[in-house]
């Protein structure tokens, strides 16, 4: 009270306070709804927060203050952990390390397992008061809806944010948005006025300022903090990723002792170096990553691939489960080095090879049309052949889908199903197939893809054993495994391995149609075309 009264404030100087890297500079002043910084121990990330909060007060609206009727920018936030304790040992320790209780201007109350709210005071540099209220609280038992119901708040920092309940992103997005009350906001005339008596044109929105942070070590791929937050990230929000601590790139590393990062590589196992230095997802320790070298930073483009009409499209199709799981995968060969995924297709588990023949059909008529017939090249699981009574006049789950597209159906690696030959195709890719800077390269779009390969397409472990020991084989997992099976195949296929089996289950009297659509013409079924195949390709 005798604060505001006497226009008490802090004399904080921000050029004081030195980002620990440009990755975390650039969450510093990100103005999306929601930022969430991951980074490796001791990357800097509450401290970042921290000054993330004190911006957020900086760019509040201005309102005439209740008490005193000054033109005062008010934020309110609220940070969030799951218990208070955890809260007072950590993030709250690191806020005052900058603000502490008695620091000028501020008030303090609350404390010894109760939650703390902090309000600071400072004069803005264009000569407009903040007043930042933030308040420190554990969620205990409650959810966050349920923590801020009937509260209102401009901000939100969700302190370890993988270590909250899934939606809580989303739950706090809701919840803010309502500090100050409309009622006692500058309009833009009373903004004009106040501008022509201080002399300077100020920023002041009009509108209530909402805005979510949050910080987070590394957590595995299964957490959900994933999905929300790479594979499926909305719009609205943005996701900064620090380099690893043995990076030359790494960040904070003036504030760290020399070798803080070496010797945790020299003493822990490698899950935890993985995660806590390396700042990668890490796995599920029920299973052990295939493809452990896929980095999402390196192999995920950072918008949607376009198809290049001028070359050919490769579509590689696992079709073997029983014929009831396929899923394909779409990729181009743009450079000799390179290999890149521009899309994905899986409909449903338990879909049949018909029902997918019409899903590809209806995605190249939709999404691909312009592709002239002959760019298309079909590769095929070698399994895909059989299961078929051809004295019957039966056609097999490979002739089926592709008559549906009336292209040959190939079969890539000589007509080797070797896992080995698969996995170590996917591998050299990662790396690099020529040089490292050409590795395969994946659109955003195949989310179901990046998701396997980054971790969810796994060796499982064995069971009853104490020990690190995994099964042989990928574990078979719908649609996981087959959409990964169709990557192996695209990948053997784009590298120029021969052609096993040319069955051209065209469509009569369709050979000059354009588009991918075609019709039966009254044809019970579809032949298929052995013996000679004339779109077979050397090595």
């Amino acid at each position: 009270q005798l604060a505001i009264e006497h226009d008490f404030h802090g004399d904080f100087n921000p050029s004081s306070y030195y980002p620990p890297g440009p990755v975390a500079q650039d969450f510093l002043n990100d103005t999306h709804l929601t930022a969430v910084l991951m980074g490796p121990l001791g990357g800097g990330k509450t401290t970042t927060c921290t000054f993330k909060r004190i911006m957020c007060g900086a760019l509040a609206p201005i309102a005439w203050h209740p008490k005193d009727g000054k033109p005062t920018r008010m934020c309110r936030g609220i940070v969030l952990r799951d218990t208070f304790r955890q809260v007072e040992k950590t993030v709250l320790e690191s806020w005052k390390q900058w603000f502490h209780k008695g620091y000028p201007g501020s008030t303090w109350e609350g404390g010894n397992d109760r939650p703390v709210t902090h309000t600071l005071r400072f004069m803005g540099i264009d000569g407009i008061r903040l007043e930042m209220i933030t308040e420190f609280a554990g969620l205990n038992e409650n959810s966050i809806e349920t923590m801020m119901k009937g509260r209102e708040y401009s901000f939100g920092w969700l302190n370890e944010v993988d270590t909250h309940a899934e939606g809580a992103i989303d739950d706090l997005e809701q919840r803010l948005g309502r500090y100050p009350s409309a009622n006692i906001l500058l309009t833009k005339r009373e903004i004009a006025a106040l501008e022509q008596q201080l002399g300077r044109t100020l920023y002041a929105p009009t509108d209530r300022m909402k805005m979510a942070i949050g910080d987070m070590n590394a957590p595995t791929i299964d957490n959900w903090t994933y999905e929300t937050l790479v594979t499926d990230r909305k719009p609205d929000r943005a996701f900064f990723q620090q380099p690893s601590g043995m990076s030359e790139d790494a960040e904070n590393l003036f504030n760290l002792d020399d070798g803080y990062y070496e010797r945790i590589v020299n003493n822990q196992e490698e899950h935890f170096i993985r995660r806590m230095v390396h700042n990668k997802f890490g796995y599920s320790r029920a299973g052990k990553a295939v493809h452990p070298s896929f980095d999402h930073q390196r192999h995920v483009a950072a918008s949607p691939i376009a198809l290049k009409p001028d070359i050919d499209l490769h579509i590689g199709v696992d079709a073997s489960t029983g014929g009831l799981s396929p899923a394909a995968m779409f990729g181009q060969n743009p450079a000799p080095g390179r290999i890149v995924f521009i899309d994905e297709l899986f409909v449903d588990t338990g879909c049949g090879p018909a029902r997918f023949g019409e899903a590809l059909q209806r995605k190249m008529n939709e999404d691909y049309p312009n592709l002239p017939r002959n760019r298309l090249k079909l590769w095929f699981d070698p399994a895909a052949e059989h299961g078929a009574d051809k004295e019957a006049g039966q056609l097999n789950a490979m002739e089926i889908i592709a008559s549906y597209l009336n292209v040959p159906a190939r079969i890539p690696g000589n007509g080797s199903n070797e896992i080995s030959l698969r996995l170590g195709a996917v591998d050299a890719e990662l790396r690099g197939y020529i040089e490292p800077n050409t590795s395969l390269l994946i659109s955003p779009r195949c989310k179901l893809y990046i998701a396997g390969i980054a971790g969810q397409y796994r060796f499982k472990k064995k069971p009853n054993t104490a020990s690190n020991e995994y099964e042989d084989m990928p574990e078979k997992k719908h649609p996981v495994s087959d959409i990964q099976d169709g990557g192996q195949y695209c990948i053997i296929g784009i590298r120029g391995n021969r052609v096993q089996a040319g069955i051209t289950s065209g469509r009569q009297g369709q050979s000059g149609q354009q588009g991918w659509s075609s019709q039966r013409n009254g044809q019970s079924g579809w032949k298929s075309q052995g013996g000679f195949d004339p779109h077979k390709v050397g090595t």
